[in-house]
């Protein structure tokens, strides 16, 4: 009676063979879905939200502002805000990306987007693109009308937003990586800084 023999790497290769099969089948947004969390910068690298659960929902928070004082040295406040009882809270630490929920597809929307540049709130969902990039896009009405952005995921910033009426500055930082994409598209940022009151 002959024996067959097989030789452990014809076993590996199969086993290597047998988990990309598996693999293959989970939906890459099932994979990705859950990378939402963590802290991301926009592509002009001037703001890096943190982003993490709240409730059964994703919300995002201004962890880091590159312009994070006004003109008289004191924290960036939300001035441009329509209702004058919100326009004394800072910038930092705002919470500007609301109720994002997982959708069927993969993607994490149904929620709302706050540009404080603005003093607006848009519809909003978010993409992840992989491991180190989201698309976040906001809008009006139609999502097809909307404007989007892609973020990359960066470390936690060495300082995170300063407290109000503090006046030291904050040290800027570099991404983990080159920040990708085009500028323009949502703007969660201090930009206001330089043409507009603080307090």
């Amino acid at each position: 009676m002959d024996v067959v023999r097989i030789r452990p790497s014809r076993i590996a290769a199969h086993l290597v063979r047998a988990i990309a099969v598996v693999i293959a089948g989970i939906p890459v947004a099932a994979l990705a879905g859950e990378r939402l969390d963590g802290f991301w910068m926009d592509s002009d690298g001037e703001v890096v939200l943190e982003i993490k659960p709240c409730g059964d929902a994703r919300c995002g928070k201004v962890a880091w502002l590159k312009q994070p004082l006004g003109p008289d040295g004191l924290a960036l406040l939300d001035y441009r805000n329509p209702s004058p009882a919100l326009q004394k809270r800072p910038v930092c630490g705002l919470e500007v990306v609301s109720n994002f929920k997982k959708q069927q597809d993969g993607t994490w929307g149904g929620g709302t987007v706050y540009v404080s540049d603005q003093g607006s709130s848009y519809s909003g969902y978010a993409e992840v693109l992989s491991p180190t990039q989201i698309r976040v896009t906001g809008y009006i009405g139609l999502p097809i009308f909307g404007i989007s952005e892609v973020w990359t995921r960066v470390s936690k910033p060495v300082e995170q937003c300063l407290d109000p009426g503090s006046k030291s500055e904050q040290p800027n930082w570099a991404a983990t990586q080159t920040v990708p994409g085009p500028p323009g598209g949502i703007k969660l940022k201090g930009r206001a800084a330089a043409d507009g009151p603080s307090r």
